[in-house]
């Protein structure tokens, strides 16, 4: 089933009970899937949320006197006039909704975490209502939880016209105790640190950045479509949420495995030089990975302004992606300079993280709505192709760590920037210099080749 994605977690730990409800939850997973469907359209900017015939002229003017026309939980349609009105989304699934809500109350009724009942039943009804407060704020109660779970309407990345309409997705999955524990020490170093801001940005402070690593059993919605490998909550369009409460962000084990086997390890070994993969095995660049992906996660919410998204509107996203991983890279530099993390470690995160750029650059060739992280990694390998920081020999890239490190901070200064001060118009000015599928035609031909296989 497209948007759907299973892996074999491991349940040995948990009772008859707890794998009772880590079936159902799945289920409920596995039956949003269509409602993600009904809002995914990748042929329209702004996917199924509003007319295709709408102009966003004609929908911001709509919208100043109907304010749902924008609400992130509504489908834009015309009436019989032609006019624009707004359905909530619990109005247009309803049946499909009563379904899902089903399956939690059903879990949440077998469960043995009290915390977790109470939160499962908050997000049951919050399904139902069109807005995740309420069980958001319970999700914070939920943090130790042997089974992780989250269902509803979160990211933004389909609207690219306004960059307000939200797709369902969720996950459901067991925490990793042992992963947790080994890098218990890394998390709370990078939580110590203090960021400064520049001067004039209406930053927005988050009293609590938490994590959760967890063998996840199953994605659904847009979560599995991207593929992604964590995710954080509350949403970062819930700033009042993250400026009360914090986020929680959720690592998934197994997405970064599938990532690893079948995205960077192919393009390690076909795309970098022998000479160069000696230093690194594919056990270093598997780790790297894995901590590249828990420093984004921990780093992200810690640079948040009270303005950014409505500021930038939809040109938000694709800035915000980049900077994420631009974070995470400057902060393993940060914990190597601690003595927290070894050079070996450093390296293997700048190179997994350079994979990772090729291989999502080569995905969204054949997934059109992964422009967003697409646009954002074509600035980092753009940086890091005229830096020299990525350096190609007659068998293969090499990296120069120097220059890369000289590479992040700039990415970090130019990142800052329009996230903290910059306008809509000069972001869509500095994106549009941006091609993703240029900077790919530009490579060796052999380099080329080696990633379309």
């Amino acid at each position: 089933m497209d948007s759907f994605l299973t892996f074999p977690a491991d349940t040995s730990s948990l009772s008859s009970n707890e794998r009772q409800v880590l079936e159902k939850l799945s289920g409920a997973l596995k039956k949003l899937v269509a409602l993600y469907q009904e809002q995914k359209n990748e042929s329209l900017p702004g996917a199924n949320f509003y007319p295709a015939d709408a102009t966003r002229e004609e929908i911001q003017e709509a919208a100043k006197t109907n304010l749902s026309i924008l609400d992130p939980y509504t489908f834009v349609r015309r009436d019989e006039r032609g006019g624009l009105v707004a359905i909530p989304y619990s109005k247009v699934f309803s049946r499909e909704l009563e379904e899902i809500v089903s399956l939690l109350r059903e879990a949440a009724d077998l469960s043995e975490d009290e915390h977790f009942q109470h939160y499962v039943r908050a997000r049951a009804e919050d399904l139902l209502r069109d807005n995740f407060d309420a069980s958001n704020k319970l999700w914070f109660d939920v943090l130790n939880s042997r089974i992780g779970f989250n269902i509803g309407a979160f990211d933004r990345h389909h609207d690219k016209l306004f960059y307000r309409k939200r797709a369902y997705a969720g996950w459901v999955g067991v925490l990793h105790e042992e992963e947790m524990r080994r890098t218990h020490s890394l998390r709370a170093a990078l939580l110590s640190g203090t960021r400064k801001y520049l001067p004039g940005a209406k930053q927005a402070q988050v009293p609590k950045i938490q994590v959760r690593i967890e063998e996840t059993a199953a994605l659904g919605g847009l979560d599995a479509d991207f593929l992604f490998a964590s995710n954080n909550l509350p949403s970062s369009a819930d700033l009042h949420l993250i400026k009360e409460y914090g986020t929680i962000s959720t690592i998934y084990l197994p997405m970064i495995r599938w990532r690893f086997q079948n995205w960077i390890r192919p393009i390690y070994e076909r795309v970098f030089a022998p000479s160069f993969r000696t230093e690194l095995s594919a056990e270093d660049i598997s780790r790297g990975l894995f901590l590249v992906s828990l420093f984004d996660e921990m780093t992200r919410p810690n640079v948040r302004y009270d303005d950014a998204a409505s500021r930038l509107e939809e040109c938000y996203a694709y800035i915000d992606e980049a900077y994420g991983d631009v974070l995470a890279i400057r902060s393993a530099g940060y914990l190597f300079l601690k003595g927290l993390l070894g050079e070996q470690e450093l390296k293997s995160i700048v190179t997994a993280e350079t994979c990772n750029i090729l291989s999502y650059l080569e995905t969204a060739r054949a997934r059109e709505y992964m422009e967003a992280p697409a646009v954002g990694y074509a600035m980092f390998l753009d940086f890091f192709l005229d830096g020299g920081a990525l350096q190609w020999t007659d068998q293969g890239f090499a990296i120069d760590f120097q220059r890369a490190s000289l590479a992040i901070d700039q990415l970090t200064n130019v990142f800052e920037y329009y996230l903290a001060l910059g306008t809509r118009e000069e972001a869509r000015e500095f994106l549009k210099q941006v091609d993703p599928q240029k900077i790919m035609e530009n490579l060796p031909v052999s380099i080329k080749r080696a990633l379309a296989r």
